[in-house]
């Protein structure tokens, strides 16, 4: 699937209103992760702002739209996505889907070999800062209905990568069987 990022301006002009100009950007499919700073994408860095390979720093995806980059496959333009939406409007799940694109990034190669292991290292630090920042983060299901926590999870993110999780978390069995993140 190609997803395009297309902007539309209107420019009014004393009341009236010109035709919208359409400006067609280039594929989201395509970009090249380069971290722009030592913290960009974990909160509360904002640098990706400021990053000239972020096609959203002028614009925030809609509420549609990150779902839509998100299940395209092109992870680097998701991890742009979710980083421009955690420093516009901090959340836990902002923060957790930096982590996860930055996990598929990093197990896809879809970074430099010199920069893979600092993709592996923001991966777990984006995850930890779920935990730190976000204890009561939640997420949907694809109908909207259904929340769950996103704590597990990134526990889960960080020993799948191999890094060690901070601050006191541990992992237990519920009688149902089912793992949970918790912080005694």
């Amino acid at each position: 699937m190609k997803t395009w990022l297309v902007l539309a301006a209107a420019v009014g002009i004393s009341g009236c209103y010109e035709p919208a100009n359409f400006v067609y950007g280039e594929s989201l499919e395509d970009l090249t992760l380069q971290l722009h700073s030592p913290n960009v994408g974990i909160y509360p860095d904002n640098s990706v702002l400021e990053d000239p390979n972020n096609p959203f720093r002028h614009a925030t995806p809609g509420v549609e739209t990150k779902w839509d980059i998100q299940a395209s496959g092109a992870h680097v333009a998701a991890f742009y996505s979710w980083a421009t939406l955690l420093a516009r409007e901090p959340g836990g799940e902002a923060q957790f889907y930096v982590g996860t694109t930055l996990l598929a990034i990093y197990q896809n190669g879809e970074a430099s070999q010199e920069e893979l292991p600092l993709v592996k290292a923001q991966a777990i630090r984006a995850y930890q800062s779920v935990l730190d920042n976000f204890p009561d983060a939640v997420t949907y299901d694809a109908t909207g209905t259904y929340a769950y926590d996103l704590v597990t999870p990134a526990y889960k993110g960080i020993t799948e990568m191999g890094g060690t999780v901070q601050g006191g978390w541990t992992l237990v069995k519920l009688t149902n069987g089912q793992d949970r993140a918790v912080k005694p």
